[in-house]
């Protein structure tokens, strides 16, 4: 995909460099590396990706990994626990190989967040035009590149297609790094379509992509026994469930809903820009802690459109970020494995994730015992939302409608019985369809973010007959 030249030459510097300078001289207390036995175990590795040869760019990858670079790898083995289990779930629906779900571990490390030095972005690494034609959607609201759900579907239609092309998956990998044309034209020079030996005709980066996912493999299979240990997120981020939905909303508002803190939001949804999910015909994802989902869809289902929600929510702020979240909100717990039990029947006993049972118990292995005891989190309580009594409008205000360039509307500042901060505002109910900013456009001295702003929407939410409209008074 041309993103990873400058990433990947720095990376293969530093493996290399290690060749010639041991951090066990430097002082680093680590297990001793043992070329031979990296090498066995490579070969170990049950229903291989690719040939996993081993030559100096997959040992530079692989030490930078266990030594040079050892922080990374605790933290892009703790983040499996939040996103492996929809990885491979996605991986198993459509038949494509579970190893691939190494890839994203070379593309970002498995950061949503993550931007390469020309522009790629998140856990699979797409360029603007790429996600565009794979219908991922890029605008001042929302990057659906960091979108965990939507950018892994749109990279694994990718590596299909690539897949279905050249039949072998290395080749794919190489394709999905620095496109298909270059690709077949290294096959035509080589007059092969074997990547090892047609490697040299493609561009460094890409020559070394599928050496540096082989490093990815090793590590993500052998990290254990280079005593690596994860650095795993809380268990708000990790213990969470995803639900489509398709009018706008506002983080703020998910935050009075659930009583989550913003920080914790924004961490779990990382493609929305402003605080804002759009709306979309097609669904947006939202990605919520289980222990609050339940409120989240209670207020779903009471269909009450956010820009409605003043009458059921009063002004109590919202958290910012709580430091407690764990230690408030879980309770640990212990299940007894059965005769015959794995660690998969357990998961779906328990709902979660092998991954979430494999941190939450340091295992050294998949294999269990008759009575072994295994420690899961709980969440103490399911929120529900409860919202408070709406308020009613007086009769006696009547809705008229706007003529011109002249705004009628219901003046609630008017009602003595108002809270005081509906003073700076008039509420528009909405008489026609039309777009928020074709509204902003027949305001005198109303601009489109200011309404934006007031109602927390996109700028082309398209206003719905009844919808209440929050316009500041000038």
């Amino acid at each position: 995909m041309d993103t990873h030249a400058l990433r990947n030459y720095i990376f293969l510097f530093l493996g290399i460099l290690f060749l010639t300078f041991s951090p066990l001289q430097a002082g680093g207390d680590y297990p001793e590396y043992d070329e031979a036995l990296v090498i066995e175990r490579l070969k170990s590795i049950e229903q291989p990706l690719v040939d996993y040869k081993f030559n100096s760019v997959v040992k530079g990858y692989i030490k930078g990994y266990l030594y040079w670079n050892r922080r990374k790898a605790e933290l892009v083995t703790g983040r499996t626990v939040l996103y492996y289990p929809m990885i491979e779930q996605y991986l198993k629906e459509y038949g494509l190989p579970d190893k691939l779900k190494y890839l994203p571990v070379v593309e970002s490390a498995l950061n949503p967040h993550a931007v390469s030095p020309v522009g790629a972005v998140g856990l699979w690494q797409f360029m603007p035009g790429t996600a565009t034609d794979h219908g991922l959607r890029i605008d001042k609201f929302v990057d659906e590149r960091k979108d965990p759900h939507k950018a892994t579907l749109a990279a694994l239609a990718y590596l299909a297609r690539e897949y279905e092309k050249y039949g072998d998956w290395a080749l794919a990998l190489a394709a999905y790094n620095g496109g298909s044309g270059r690709v077949s034209r290294a096959i035509k020079r080589g007059r092969s379509k074997n990547f090892w030996k047609i490697r040299r005709y493609m561009p460094r980066e890409t020559r070394n992509y599928v050496p540096a996912y082989i490093a990815a493999t090793y590590l993500m299979e052998y990290y254990k026994e280079h005593e690596i240990a994860p650095d795993y997120p809380s268990l708000e981020l990790q213990l969470t469930e995803s639900v489509q939905v398709y009018q706008a909303i506002s983080f703020h508002r998910i935050a009075q809903v659930t009583g989550l803190s913003l920080e914790t939001i924004e961490l779990l949804n990382p493609a929305y820009l402003k605080g804002i999910i759009p709306e979309h015909q097609n669904g947006n994802y939202v990605i919520l802690p289980s222990r609050v989902m339940q409120a989240f869809k209670d207020y779903l289902e009471a269909q009450r459109p956010d820009q409605l929600d003043e009458k059921y929510f009063d002004d109590t702020p919202v958290v910012v970020k709580d430091e407690s979240e764990d230690k408030v909100n879980y309770k640990k717990a212990l299940y007894i494995v059965g005769d015959g039990e794995s660690l998969e029947d357990i998961s779906k006993r328990l709902s979660c994730s092998v991954h979430q049972l494999v941190a939450w118990n340091t295992l050294k292995t998949d294999s269990l015992s008759v009575s072994q005891e295994l420690i899961y989190y709980r969440a103490k309580e399911l929120v529900r939302f409860n919202p408070l009594k709406p308020m009613e409008i007086p009769a006696s205000i009547e809705r008229l409608p706007l003529q011109g360039n002249q705004l009628q509307s219901l003046a609630i500042s008017s009602v003595a019985d108002e809270p005081e901060r509906l003073q700076d505002y008039i509420i528009y109910i909405v008489y026609k369809r039309e777009k928020l900013s074709e509204l902003a456009a027949r305001l005198p001295g109303i601009s489109l973010p200011m309404l934006m702003d007031y109602n927390q929407l996109p700028s082309d939410y398209k206003l719905r007959l009844g919808d209440h409209i929050m316009i500041p008074r000038l």
